[in-house]
């Protein structure tokens, strides 16, 4: 039975405690949030199909925690079966460490290992994970050739049918693994002599309770430090302090009327649903470029709410029907409002739809205007979204914000409500702009 996994290990560079945590308090964990859970989705959904450039393999994957041991066994037995010339899910043991392995190709009388990455690009965990398999594949006595990353070619663009070829890049990282075996045999025996401690680790909260990923026992560990601690507040002015130890929310007015300008103006919200699949869909895409297959907007006539929903969720191909609605839609207004992390001008601007004399100049993004006005709340610490800024406001109040977990994946069930759940972040958003301007 293992005790360290590839997961475990990188969760124990981050943070020794949060590795101890994790074997022995797993209950202390944060939610998993439903953006995590999407990122995971998208990854998954790429490593699968990086496994049709390498067809005819065995999939590997235990169908329980039980069959582990089960499946090391038949792994190792498949390397020496020259009928077997590719696995996916691999299962590998060494030094009381497991591994899955994405794709392992035979490479004459050797193997090639290969790891893939949603990403487009290659950080230095991904680095540091391949140098861990390496590590776990060289104890385990398998023969390799290389170890490779594989990862999405952001310059790939589709034309007909996916070519595989180009849309997925490989570069071998088996001289870094190399010079890192050393390092990585002394923190396995690090890692394994803290779990099996009766107390959990004394380490101090500090930046590696956020980087190079947020803990998922950051709750826990923060949980008895007042929200005016110094550890809260570093870099917040004594106006946003003061707004913490009251548990208000505080926000320069001077600033703010000064970036509405005139607020007697008739007034659209709009909701925009971005999607950007890390594999293109359409002719011309490149990975992880965006399109828009949703919208609410929200208006009043000042007797009753105007609502139009619209999307596109059953059959993406019709996204550009939004371009020329949304064009329709927003030219009656003096004022278009939204709450986007992004340049929503700019967005706008790429898809044709404003231009200087209809729309451009209409287009308010609140998110902005409250960033620059200082908003603060305790809430929007770490994450400045429509439902923190919202929630902050009303606190008797909840919101999901859906937009936000569809941008990565989304399942059936969430397609269902998306234009209810769009809608009701407009009325939020409305809300919030009412707050601050009447």
């Amino acid at each position: 039975m293992h005790i360290l996994s590839k997961s475990t290990y990188i969760k124990g560079e981050q943070c020794i405690k949060a590795l101890y945590l994790f074997k022995n308090r797993p209950f202390l964990r944060d939610k998993l949030s439903l953006e995590k859970i999407a990122k995971f989705r998208r990854g998954t959904d790429v490593g699968i199909l990086a496994q049709q450039c390498f067809p005819g393999g065995i999939n590997m994957t235990p169908k329980s925690p039980a069959l582990f041991d089960k499946m090391v066994k038949e792994t190792m037995g498949n390397l020496g079966n020259p009928d077997v010339n590719v696995m996916y899910e691999a299962v590998f043991q060494y030094d009381d460490t497991l591994i899955m392995l994405d794709i392992i190709v035979r490479d004459g009388d050797k193997w090639r290992a290969i790891e893939v990455k949603s990403s487009l690009s290659l950080s230095q965990t991904y680095y540091k994970d391949a140098a861990l398999q390496y590590y776990v594949l060289k104890g385990a006595g398998v023969p390799l050739s290389d170890i490779q990353l594989m990862y999405l070619n952001g310059d790939y663009v589709k034309n007909g049918d996916l070519d595989l070829t180009q849309l997925f890049v490989l570069q071998s990282v088996k001289d870094y693994a190399e010079q890192y075996q050393n390092v990585i045999a002394g923190k396995i025996k690090t890692f394994k002599e803290a779990i099996i401690q009766p107390h959990s680790p004394q380490i101090p909260i500090g930046k590696q309770c956020e980087f190079p990923y947020r803990c998922e026992f950051h709750g826990h560990c923060w949980k008895d430090v007042p929200e005016d601690s110094e550890l809260y507040t570093e870099g917040l002015s004594d106006e946003q302090i003061d707004a913490v130890r009251q548990k208000t929310y505080y926000i320069d007015f001077k600033s703010l009327f000064s970036l509405l300008g005139e607020r007697n103006k008739t007034t659209a919200f709009l909701n925009l649903l971005f999607y950007a699949p890390a594999i293109p869909i359409f002719d011309g895409d490149k990975p992880y470029t965006e399109f828009i297959i949703g919208f609410s907007i929200l208006s009043n006539n000042g007797k009753f709410d105007m609502i139009y929903n619209w999307n596109c969720l059953d059959d993406m191909s019709k996204w550009k029907e939004s371009l020329e609605i949304l064009r329709e839609k927003l030219t009656g207004f003096e004022r278009v409002v939204c709450f986007a992390p992004q340049n929503i001008t700019a967005s706008l601007q790429r898809f044709s739809i404003v231009d200087s004399k209809e729309i451009n100049f209409k287009i308010l993004n609140f998110r902005e205007v409250l960033r620059e006005s200082h908003f603060y709340h305790e809430k929007t610490k770490h994450d400045f979204s429509l439902k923190n800024v919202y929630e902050s406001l009303f606190s008797d109040r909840k919101l999901f914000e859906h937009s936000r977990i569809i941008l990565n994946a989304f399942s059936e069930n969430e397609k269902s409500s998306i234009s209810r759940d769009m809608e009701l972040e407009n009325r939020a958003l409305r809300d919030i702009y009412t707050h601050f301007c009447h």
